[in-house]
């Protein structure tokens, strides 16, 4: 059996580098054309008995070498990769010159023989239930207790494919958490929207190789192609199809610019299905991740067992419990002082209006949408002045009841738990985009965050799963307005300088502890005094004397929070590390972004000043706490 396609199937490519005499072949750079790249005098193609493909260069070693193969597109002077069944392939050589990469003609090879051992990855197998088989595959409609998904679509962020701060960037099979599944939304896909009748069918023989065919809803149309798993890389496999593609819907057409060639697979068993592309649009960078169940677990003719190893069981939200919602909502600082007042009044954040809470079943927590991502069609930027003309009073009255103002509007205000009612619908703000408007209006408001002195979050339902169970609010990010005209300076953090730490960390750094939760030395500062809320900076000045600098060193001021968290020797590089090169006065800082409230009273950060010492700087003795003293700690 012969079939002629240029992309059928690999099961295993493997990548090295390789080696021929550079005397073999020489062409001229200058003079090198694509005439010039035919097989058996710029490169070899070979075939072994168990269906191995050799792909070398012949040219001289100072080429670098790209290669378009039936296993998709590679680089190096040799490529090997396997091919399981029998058929006409095609493979294309290129060099880069420096006019560019030049490319030959396409080379046709025959593989002669069929070697289903290399099918023997259960990759397979999930995906088209074995050979000789076919396995249909549709949109996800709801929740199955896999994908931590609950609709055919959700984001990831290609920052933090995980989603927990660790800014891993390495997405690839069971290693992705989304970052938003928006469930059915009418601007996106709804649930009624003719693309859930969509499907694909992967199928797997000796006679025809791998083949899909593909069902669009919204189209009607029928196609079908082929398809190459791609196995290289077990935590990476990736998927290619001729005349296929990623299922998505139609309005995504323009979204993504890639649905056909080495698309990511995120989570692949006999339930559940998951593609990720790109998103290339004017929106940016992100990743889009399809998800799709497999027919008969949609049917109900087979169930996913408890027992599977990525099984959530299913989980109904469970909103969160702010601790005494009435003291927090009327207490502030001044000054850093806290002060309880009968009425508090709440500004709209210019710098995150609005965002969505959705109950992340894979983490089981609420979790942020937006992340400050704002300014896309589907997160559209709110009018500044607008919203900065909003202000929101709570009043508590004589006899324990409580009232509300916002703009003309007045009414009463019952707190219950952790939802705030007001007697009437409210609407806090609208915010107009090219795709979708938001209003934020409700009567009932579930109160998300309340950090005293610095944020209030609250929302309205958005979405509800398919139990009928709320999983996605809409919510007004709201701060505290400053009492009695705010602070008029930096607040002044006291500290006990008999308790300063100073010591060489590692024989390479010197360092001045401030304080340290896990121990290692007093504390010269009550972490209850170090409570940054947003954006707010903390300057600590230090008096150095007795250094002896033989270069410029660079001081910076530590801890374990925000997007610059390392220490010794990554901390050096940071934008805020100052030089020091002699005895004096020196001012180190660091500013909040951690998006909230930054309060060392958690014990979960140190705060230390470190500097550059060994091949730097020397003292005349170990007495370190007599050569640097601290000058004074404020926060502004």
């Amino acid at each position: 059996m012969k079939t002629k396609k240029s992309i059928y199937l690999s099961a295993a490519a493997l990548l090295f580098m390789g080696a021929c005499s550079p005397d073999e072949h020489s062409l001229s750079q200058a003079d090198l054309q694509p005439e010039d790249l035919v097989q058996g005098v710029a490169y070899s193609v070979s075939v072994d008995a168990d269906n191995t493909v050799t792909l070398t260069s012949l040219l001289d070693k100072s080429y670098a070498c790209y290669w378009t193969q039936p296993n998709g597109r590679s680089q190096g002077r040799e490529v090997k990769f396997q091919l399981p069944f029998s058929g006409t392939y095609e493979v294309t050589f290129g060099v880069d010159t420096r006019g560019g990469i030049v490319y030959g003609a396409p080379y046709q090879f025959q593989v002669t023989t069929n070697n289903m051992s290399l099918l023997e990855d259960p990759l397979y197998e999930y995906l088209t239930g074995g050979v000789g088989s076919s396995k249909k595959w549709v949109p996800v409609d709801k929740f199955y207790g896999v994908g931590q998904c609950t609709a055919p679509v959700m984001y990831c962020n290609p920052d933090d494919v995980l989603n927990d701060g660790s800014g891993d960037t390495n997405i690839g099979i069971n290693h992705m958490v989304p970052n938003w599944d928006p469930g059915f939304q009418s601007w996106l896909i709804p649930q009624d929207s003719p693309y859930m009748d969509s499907y694909m069918t992967f199928s797997l023989d000796d006679q025809n190789g791998c083949t899909i065919t593909e069902y669009q809803g919204e189209t009607q149309a029928t196609t079908t192609g082929k398809w190459n798993l791609n196995l290289t890389d077990k935590n990476h496999p990736v998927i290619s199809f001729t005349d296929g593609f990623v299922m998505h819907n139609t309005g995504f057409d323009g979204v993504c610019d890639n649905y056909t060639t080495d698309i990511v697979i995120t989570e692949l068993t006999p339930y559940m299905l998951q593609f990720a592309t790109m998103r290339t649009n004017s929106e940016g960078a992100w990743w889009i991740v399809w998800n799709f169940i497999a027919a008969d677990v949609q049917s109900g003719a087979v169930e996913i067992p408890s027992d599977e190893p990525s099984y959530i069981e299913p989980a109904a939200p469970v909103l969160p419990e702010i601790a005494d919602l009435e003291t927090k909502l009327f207490t502030t600082d001044i000054n850093g002082v806290s002060f309880r007042g009968d009425a508090m009044t709440f500004l709209v954040s210019d710098e995150a209006a609005y965002d969505w809470q959705w109950w992340n079943g894979g983490t089981q927590a609420w979790e942020s949408v937006v992340k400050g991502n704002y300014g896309s069609a589907w997160a559209p930027q709110w009018d500044a002045d607008a919203v900065a003309e909003v202000e929101l009073t709570f009043t508590k009255k004589a006899d324990g009841t409580y009232t509300y103002t916002l703009g003309e509007e007045t009414g009463v205000l019952t707190i219950d738990g952790s939802v705030l009612s007001f007697d009437k619908v409210v609407t806090l703000f609208t915010v107009e985009g090219e795709q979708r408007s938001m209003s934020l209006t409700g009567k009932d408001w579930t109160v998300f965050k309340c950090d005293p002195g610095s944020e209030l979050i609250i929302g309205v339902p958005e979405q509800v799963d398919a139990d009928g169970n709320v999983n996605t609010y809409l919510v007004a990010n709201l701060t505290y307005k400053a009492v009695g005209g705010g602070q008029s300076g930096p607040i002044v953090v006291p500290f006990d300088p008999t308790l300063v730490n100073n010591y060489i960390e590692a024989g390479s750094y010197f360092r001045c502890q401030l304080y340290n939760p896990w121990g290692g030395g007093g504390d010269c500062i009550d972490p209850a005094n170090i409570k940054l809320k947003k954006n707010q900076k903390i300057n600590v000045t230090v008096r150095l004397s007795g250094f002896t600098f033989s270069q410029t060193a660079k001081m910076v001021l530590c801890c374990n929070r925000g997007e610059e968290q390392d220490w010794e020797t990554n901390c050096f590089n940071y934008a805020r590390a100052i030089d020091v090169n002699g005895d004096g006065t020196y001012t180190v800082s660091w500013t909040n972004d951690t998006g909230s409230t930054a309060n060392w009273a958690d014990g979960t950060s140190a705060l230390i000043i470190t500097m550059q010492f060994a091949g730097y700087a020397t003292l005349p003795d170990e007495e370190y706490n007599s050569h640097c003293t601290i000058e004074s700690i404020t926060i502004e």
